[in-house]
């Protein structure tokens, strides 16, 4: 049992150590930023679709109350809110944002508001973390529902109910809610406050252990 452990706790160790070296961490955010980007542009086009007259959710609970749909709505929504923010907040989107608001005001000018522009662990409240918070907040309702829907469909292939049939429209549009809600979760997973957490969980547990 011992020698688990401490095989556990050495691919644990490296792990982590791997995942703090310089080059690693900066491919992962370069990555993750380049496909948040993608993400939150396909959103932007989406929302232009919307404002044509195309319907906020592809998902028709016709079968449940009306709180049901108004609350799919809502979440889809948050959903969406939050892959634009996410982008915004991405590498490729805090260079270009950067690069406008730079040609306004003065590095100096935006750190005596803000404070630096630097690392969450050194100064989380400056914008792009405060908006990387709230792109993760707005995330949240689509997690639980994505979980909920998860285990619900879990539990009743396992128990052999019958799924109440959900009407689905006839769109012609690729960007299903089931989509939305991958791309939130893998935001959400690849996000600054949920990667700091994640390293700081790691540090301690090492330590404690």
């Amino acid at each position: 049992m011992n020698s688990i452990s401490g095989a556990a706790k050495g691919l644990f160790n490296t792990s982590v150590r791997l995942l703090n070296q310089p080059i690693v961490k900066e491919g992962v955010k370069n990555v993750a930023g380049s496909v948040t980007f993608v993400f939150g542009l396909i959103e932007i086009y989406d929302l232009y679709q919307i404002a044509q007259g195309r319907a906020i959710s592809a998902e028709v609970y016709s079968n449940f109350p009306k709180w049901i749909q108004i609350a799919n709505k809502v979440v889809i929504v948050c959903a969406k809110i939050s892959l634009i923010l996410s982008a915004g907040v991405s590498r490729p989107g805090v260079f270009i944002i950067s690069s406008i608001v730079g040609s306004i005001f003065s590095t100096a000018q935006l750190e005596r508001v803000f404070g630096p522009n630097t690392i969450f662990a050194v100064n989380p409240w400056h914008p792009r973390h405060i908006i990387s918070i709230v792109a993760v907040i707005l995330a949240l309702p689509v997690i639980v529902q994505s979980t909920f829907k998860g285990m619900s469909w879990v539990y009743r292939k396992i128990c052999h109910h019958e799924i109440m049939p959900m009407e689905r429209r006839s769109t012609n549009n690729w960007l299903t809610d089931s989509k939305i809600r991958l791309m939130a979760a893998f935001n959400t997973m690849t996000s600054r406050p949920i990667l700091h957490i994640g390293n700081q969980l790691g540090r301690f547990i090492l330590r404690i252990a």
